[in-house]
């Protein structure tokens, strides 16, 4: 490709005035350099310049810092309100934590499981664990059958006539506004025993184990 005289004059015309200007900008920035080097007074203003943009910058942090702390404190609170937890919990206090936080209800007494129940073929069992102190004082004061305990009670109608007080229980807990619930563990064979007994009993407990067992049929 050809230019024309006139072109060329222009290229190199705009090429001197390119190297003219870097040479401006050049003996500029070097005199502004050299007389940094040369006045203290000048590095003096020069540094107290940094030093406000760089304070100004740690304000900035340190304002979000302050920020996020106050974030983090609230919701410690709010943790501390929800949990009981003063400290850090351990994974085991955290663990029996989220269990209770599955609750609808508290529990009713600190040994709170009430009740081992079974369903094996279609057959209903229950055995009732131990004298719970409040709701056995509650069942005598209200002239009520006490059920045997540790003992395997078969009947499908006494079963659910313990169950009934149970109920009855738990509505006069209500009133008195300390409304709680017992647990219970269940162990089955079938698909079919696991959906009635749960059916049944989570009407009245919380499940605090279900066990599938094999059961072998005699000929």
């Amino acid at each position: 490709m050809r230019f024309s005289k006139l072109e060329r004059t222009d290229l190199v015309i705009n090429m001197t005035l390119a190297e003219i200007f870097l040479l401006l900008l050049f003996v500029v920035w070097y005199g502004h350099t050299a007389i940094l080097r040369s006045d203290p007074v000048a590095q003096m203003k020069e540094k107290l310049a940094r030093l406000e943009r760089e304070n100004e910058q740690l304000t900035t942090e340190l304002k979000k810092a302050n920020e996020d702390i106050v974030e983090l404190r609230n919701r410690l609170d709010i943790w501390h309100q929800l949990t009981g937890f003063e400290n850090p919990p351990s994974s085991e206090e955290l663990t029996e934590w989220r269990k209770e936080a599955c609750r609808s209800f508290p529990k009713c007494n600190k040994d709170n499981t009430l009740v081992i129940a079974s369903v094996i073929h279609g057959q209903f069992s229950m055995v009732w664990l131990n004298e719970c102190p409040n709701y056995f004082r509650w069942l005598r004061d209200s002239k009520r059958q006490l059920p045997p305990v540790e003992t395997s009670i078969t009947d499908i109608n006494k079963i659910r006539s313990l169950l009934r007080d149970v109920n009855d229980y738990y509505s006069i807990m209500k009133i008195s506004g300390a409304e709680c619930r017992f647990d219970y563990r269940l162990t089955y064979e079938s698909k079919e025993d696991y959906y009635d007994g749960r059916e049944l009993f989570e009407r009245y407990f919380y499940p605090v184990g279900l066990s599938r067992i094999s059961i072998t049929s005699k000929e």
